[in-house]
């Protein structure tokens, strides 16, 4: 089973402004505080020239999960996840994924960002491998990653204000 998604949000500043951003590990630490605090860390970050490696640890608690989750997977969640970013020219290209420790379900995408103001525009698909209820929890982990993408964009651009 694999569910597509797409999703995109948009900043009111560049690529460039975005990338200075992207590029330092104190944001990514920032950002885990302010859309993950309590549940999140980051686990490594590693900046190679135009790349940005950086791997977090995510979780949801078991009180914001949907029963058809909570049911096959009781307790808290821990979130994996890793994303890349290379800035090339006018754009930030990159991947995306993220499983779920102790369960079949994982995420993976690409990521664009181009436009000034910068667009980010995230496609890719979740999989959970769980006959019957499949379906269901993967359209909740992408529900759930649209909502965070779109606080990962809030976080960034009070940040960039601030």
């Amino acid at each position: 089973m694999s569910s597509k998604f797409e999703h995109s949000v948009s900043y009111p500043f560049s690529v460039s402004a975005l990338w200075s951003l992207i590029s330092t590990e104190q944001y990514w630490r920032d950002l885990v505080q302010a859309t993950n605090a309590g549940h999140g860390s980051i686990e490594s970050f590693a900046l190679d020239g135009d790349q940005v490696t950086v791997v977090s640890k995510q979780g949801v608690g078991a009180e914001n999960l949907p029963s058809v989750v909570t049911a096959v997977r009781p307790g808290d969640l821990e979130i994996p996840r890793t994303s890349v970013f290379r800035l090339a020219g006018e754009q930030i290209t990159g991947s995306m994924e993220a499983a779920v420790s102790g369960a079949p379900a994982k995420i993976h995408g690409d990521i664009v960002i181009s436009g000034d103001p910068a667009v980010a525009r995230y496609s890719g698909q979740a999989d959970v491998s769980i006959p019957f209820v499949g379906g269901k929890i993967e359209k909740a982990i992408i529900e759930q990653v649209g909502l965070l993408l779109d606080a990962e964009r809030d976080a960034s651009v009070e940040f960039r204000q601030g």
